[in-house]
Parts: structure tokens; sequence; C-alpha cells
């Protein structure tokens, strides 16, 4: 296993660089940070651990956290604890414990790897997971990339050159098993995992053995099917992506640029432009892709009311999103996401854990706010009268309407610049400036970052 887990480091040139290993204490994590600690000492790249305690468990979490504690210890792996109340984050955030709690794992395991200039973060899924995985999504519905399962390598984090790297991908749970037994090594036992009122815990415990029954290698061939799913979806995407740039123009999608393209590619670059226009894809399915499909093939003026307040309608050259009124009383509240801009312009927000002294990126186009102090809806739209913003910490404040005209800015312009507004406070005007108000500090715990693209 060594060898194999060595082999794969290597094809990802990361034997040098350090790496964050989540670790739950569970057979899984152990045996990975068993392998991992053992390359450390050869190759000689840091490695880290971290356990987070979901607050969930009671004096089990607990026995978990201090089994965690012991154990790194004992192999010299320096281990980073937290303890979270993964409840209360799952009802503040509206998400299921699960969700919550993966969502707070992979923040701290992101934290550590930018603290320490780690390079990768390690987890321990194996084929099994991945099996596992590929048959919820087909139970759920997904097409080609929800087929291709969990990726060995990937870069989700915000920092795009750290790694969310899985050693064990290629590894059976029972030869994970079959190795601890054979060294000797003990794991904590989650009992959750044996609960069938999770659906996943269904399909380890219900459906995975009877499709072993057919076929002892049923766990093989479905991850040889997400291999080649993986593969397909990224054929998928180089031709979606040539096809994209020659139809998207001025905002609009072009009919005749895509006649010509496969209908599995004109769904991607469907989804994809309707995804451009809100800042989401999560509400678009393939349903509202042929709906608009047949809208771009179909006649002069006809419309599409589709979600997340997208109204779709039909040109002589194409489709393209219909304007609402003259735009001067539209707005658009602000979450997470992207947000069309014009002229091909996006307003992308990311909400993230600050990470104390990190550099905070001033030009522009960015604007980087501590996100606690916002105590209302963020809202793009364009100026108002009374809009204002404060021009220095001390409380100082400008009417929007002085600082345009003391810039000199056109006043034909005036109306249509695009603002970001909490109530009548303008936080910023991308392209020009922001307010003073809810500046990072290294007290701040959440930062707001507004980018234009």
């Amino acid at each position: 296993m060594k060898q194999e887990v060595e082999r794969f480091l290597r094809e990802q040139d990361m034997l040098s660089g350090g790496i964050v290993a989540g670790f739950s204490g569970g057979a899984d994590s152990v045996c990975l940070l068993l392998v991992l600690s053992e390359l450390s000492a050869q190759y000689g790249f840091p490695l880290y651990a971290v356990h987070v305690n979901h607050g969930i468990r009671g004096a089990e979490a607990d026995a978990d956290e201090a089994f965690a504690e012991a154990f790194c210890k004992r192999i010299g792996v320096r281990c980073h604890i937290f303890r979270e109340d993964v409840p209360k984050e799952a009802e503040r955030t509206g998400t299921g414990a699960e969700e919550a709690g993966r969502a707070i794992r992979y923040r701290r395991f992101y934290e550590v790897a930018v603290k320490t200039g780690a390079g990768a973060v390690a987890v321990a899924h194996h084929m099994d997971d991945n099996a596992e995985t590929v048959l919820f999504r087909l139970a759920r519905g997904t097409g080609i990339r929800g087929l291709a399962g969990i990726p060995a390598v990937s870069y989700p984090f915000a920092c795009a050159d750290i790694a969310l790297i899985r050693p064990l991908l290629s590894f059976r749970r029972d030869r994970i098993l079959a190795e601890l037994k054979k060294r000797g090594e003990t794991y904590r036992t989650d009992e959750t995992n044996a609960d069938d009122a999770y659906a996943r815990n269904r399909i380890r415990n219900r459906v995975m053995p009877e499709l072993t029954k057919i076929n002892a290698g049923a766990a093989e061939h479905i991850a040889a099917l997400a291999e080649q799913a993986a593969a397909l979806a990224e054929l998928l995407t180089t031709e979606a992506d040539r096809v994209y740039q020659r139809a998207f123009r001025d905002s609009m999608l072009l009919t005749e640029e895509m006649e010509g393209a496969p209908s599995i590619v004109r769904t991607e670059v469907l989804l994809r432009f309707m995804k451009e226009l809100t800042g989401v894809g999560k509400d678009f399915t393939e349903q509202h892709a042929e709906a608009a499909e047949r809208l771009l093939f179909g006649p002069v003026s006809k419309e599409l009311n589709l979600p997340a307040g997208l109204v779709l309608e039909k040109t002589y050259e194409g489709i393209r999103r219909k304007a609402v009124g003259d735009g001067t009383d539209s707005e658009t509240e602000l979450v997470p996401g992207e947000y069309p801009l014009g002229d091909g312009r996006l307003l992308s927000v990311t909400v993230r854990e600050h990470i104390p002294g990190e550099p905070v990126e001033k030009n522009k186009w960015i604007k980087w706010f501590d996100y606690d102090m916002i105590n209302c809806a963020l809202i793009l739209r364009t100026r108002r009268k009374g809009d204002f913003f404060f021009v220095n910490r001390e409380g100082g404040t400008k009417l929007l309407k002085e600082y345009y005209v003391e810039t000199k800015i056109p006043r034909e312009e005036r109306d249509s610049l695009p603002i970001v507004a909490c109530g009548q406070e303008v936080m910023w005007i991308p392209g020009f400036r922001g307010t003073e108000r809810c500046y990072v500090t290294d007290r701040t715990e959440k930062v707001l970052i507004l980018e234009v693209k």
C-alpha cells in the first residue's frame, strides 16, 4: 500500500510540499495517516493532521478526539484539533448536519493548509466510497459529471494552489482493514455509520452487499465506469468551451452558431449561459435547457420564464435576457455567486473564513469587507436619491451624487453605473471606490469579497 500511495504522490508531484490530512480516527483515516507519516519521514515533507469534533455524539466524540490526539503524538505528527457546534451551524445555514459538518471540516483543512504553507489536503475516501457516491447520485438523478464520482485530485479551495487529494481512492475498504490488522493498529468506529436512516448508509449496508453477491468486483466496475465518465465529462467541457466562445456575443447566445453542435453540447452550453446570466447553477436542470433550446430555435419575440428570476427572449440573432423596465428600479439581492454587469463583466460574490494576517487585496476591481459588520441585505442596483458612503473610518460621509460630480463622471452615465448597496449606504461602486465602513481587521471572522471579472 505504501508503494502505491508513494506512486500516486509522485505522479502528482507532491512528495516535497506539505500535506494536511483529515483525521477522524476511523479506520480509513488511520491507514492514510500512517502511510503518509512513513512517506513524510522518508522524503522530508511536512505532515499535519486535522481532527474536528462536531459536537454531536457527546462522550463518543470526546473519545474520538482523545484518540486522535494520542495517536498523532505516538507517530510524531502534529495534530490540529477543532471543536465545532455542527447542529448550530446547520440551523444557521439551513442545511443538514452532514452537509454542515462537511463544510466545517473542509474549511478547517483549508485554514491549516494556508497557515502551514501546505500544498495539499488529503482525505481518506476509498473505492467503496466512490461506488456508493455514484449509486447515490444515480438514484437521485444525475448526468455525466455525477457519474464521474469522486475525483482523486481536485482544486476546490479559494487558493487554487492547494489541491484536495484522495490517495486511497484505488483501494477497497477490506484491503484497508487488512492493512491495519497486519500492523496491529486500532481505530475508532462511528456507530452512526450503522444507522440506515441515512440514505448513504442504506447504500453501504444494504445495496452494495447485494451487488457484491451478483459480482464480487462490483465496486471495481463502478469505479471503472466513473473513470470513463470523468474522461467523457472533460471532453464535453472542452467542446462546450469551444462552442460557447463562438456562440456567445454581446450577452446573447447566437442561434446560427449553435445549429451544428450535438444535442449534449447544446445542453451544456445553455446551462452555462443561464448560470452566467444569473450567477447560480443549481437552479437549472436539463429540462430548463431543453426549454431554452426550443426558444433558441423557435420564432422571434417568444419568451421563457426560468428560475432565479431569469426571463429569456428570442431575437432574430439568438436568445438573450429580457430587460425589465429601464433598469433604474431593478435590483438583485446578492448571495455568493456571479452576476452579470454588462459588457461581458461579472460581479463575483464570495463569503469565506478570514485568515488573520492574510493580505487584503486592494484595487478598483476588488473589494473586501468584514461580513459580520454588514447589517442588511446587499443589493446590486443603480443609484437612488440619498445614497451615500463613509469616506473615512471616523464616520464621515459623502453623498453619492457629490462623489459623481467630484469624480467628473459624465451625467449621462451616472444612472446606469452599477453599485452594491446596503440600504442607502453604498458599499462599493465597481471600478471606483467603496465605503470605509466594514473594513477587514485581524478580528474579522468572515470576509466578503466582491470582484469584477
